[in-house]
């Protein structure tokens, strides 16, 4: 059985932590092409997004 990731922001480890890029930086920065990547679950990303 593959080990759960779990979220660098609250620590769950629910099915829909994933590793993505950057949300925020994402949002912010979109040409930019080297976004760091984060273990993220949904809520977490969401508001991540939102915050930028």
């Amino acid at each position: 059985m593959a080990k759960k990731k779990t979220c660098e922001t609250c620590g769950t480890t629910d099915k829909t932590v994933t590793t993505m890029l950057d949300p925020m930086t994402t949002a912010l920065y979109p040409e930019d092409t080297d976004h760091d990547e984060m273990t993220l679950c949904e809520p977490c990303a969401v508001d991540r997004f939102l915050e930028s």
